[in-house]
């Protein structure tokens, strides 16, 4: 019976539309791909799909109800919505350091204002403790300036903001959180609402900044690591992308090994299948600084034609592999997130 993939995309095109196409010639017919169609949702739908790719639930929660219930139907979706619902930096960086990473200075902190949030009163906070000003320094004290105030959760440097100083990360910190751009400008107790509605959701951490000489960009596909060299844009003056060079002697044959070893160990050992792990180098040193990046950009004029080619080529493998041999699959296989449902990491 021929098997079917779905691909559940954004406002991408070239690399889901060179997906698609690659998977319909490598499939011969017995496997064949096409964008995927999802409406209302009608409890007990057969699946349409064996196998589902998503790229775009992150931004459009909608799907991630609709793929968890396919997952329930027997539908294979990468990545698995049920791990990628439960997954957050702060928990990543956790499990990371476990593993014997070596991870930047962090910590987490409570949401600014949160008295100020709908439905939320000094008796709903009676467990949280008040951060006086001895304990924001100390905070600072242990992460030092610079550092970076981001999101908890999120990609696409939204809300990711460099910090020099401390009235520089208070200005921050309570602004960011309640969106300084308008959502409605014209309405401004609406504009008011939906900003505390959102800002529920919107939980900061605060990461101490790696004076890096390196930056290295591992693609991690079911097992295989392409690491590029990765020169991030300047957003100050305007840039959008940044500048990749795929080159084994950017990092040298044993810096290059540890780099795509702790990729792997990382990737394994969290269950995910397609991702982008990010690491800086300081003194020799990799420094594990973002690993959830289940969409991964693998668009032409964003990575370069190498590295675009080389994602629909193993991506559209991978896929083919895992509708077509159930033993291919890496879900379900052992990891941390198995142990952590039963209990606990170790």
């Amino acid at each position: 019976m021929t098997k079917k993939i779905g691909i559940l995309r954004g406002r991408e095109d070239n690399f889901p539309n060179a997906l698609v196409e690659t998977i319909n010639h490598k499939g011969k017919g017995d496997v064949v791909a096409e964008m995927a169609t999802m409406g209302a949702g009608r409890l007990g739908e057969p699946p349409v799909y064996d196998l589902i790719y998503d790229r775009i639930s992150h931004d459009y929660p909608y799907y991630r109800y609709l793929l968890k219930a396919a997952v329930a139907h027997g539908t294979y979706v990468i990545p698995n919505p049920l791990l990628w619902s439960a997954d957050d930096k702060y928990l990543g960086f956790t499990l990371a350091a476990d593993l014997g990473l070596t991870i930047p200075r962090t910590c987490l902190l409570p949401i600014a204002g949160s008295t100020r949030l709908y439905d939320i009163t000094a008796e709903s906070l009676r467990n949280l403790t008040y951060l006086d000003h001895s304990e924001w320094q100390a905070i600072f004290e242990y992460i030092g300036f610079p550092c970076w105030l981001k999101p908890v959760s999120g990609g696409g440097w939204l809300a990711v903001s460099k910090v020099h100083n401390p009235d520089e990360f208070f200005h921050l910190y309570n602004n960011e959180i309640f969106h300084t751009k308008p959502v409605y400008p014209e309405d401004a107790g609406q504009d008011m609402g939906v900003r505390n509605w959102l800002s529920r959701t919107l939980v900061f951490m605060l990461q101490e900044d790696i004076a890096y000489q390196q930056f290295a960009r591992c693609f991690y596909i079911a097992g295989d690591v392409t690491t590029a060299r990765f020169e991030p844009p300047d957003r100050i003056t305007g840039e959008r992308l940044g500048r990749y060079s795929v080159d084994p002697d950017n990092f040298g044959p044993e810096l290059l090994a540890r780099i795509e070893a702790y990729v792997r160990k990382l990737n394994q050992a969290l269950g995910y299948e397609i991702n982008t792990t990010e690491l800086l180098v300081k003194d020799g040193i990799p420094y594990a600084i973002d690993f959830l990046n289940f969409a991964c950009d693998f668009d032409i004029n964003s990575v370069g034609a190498h590295l675009a080619d080389m994602g629909v080529d193993k991506v559209s493998d991978y896929l083919i592999k895992c509708v077509t041999d159930e033993s291919a699959r890496l879900q379900g296989k052992d990891n941390v997130w198995r142990n952590l449902i039963h209990g606990g990491f170790k």
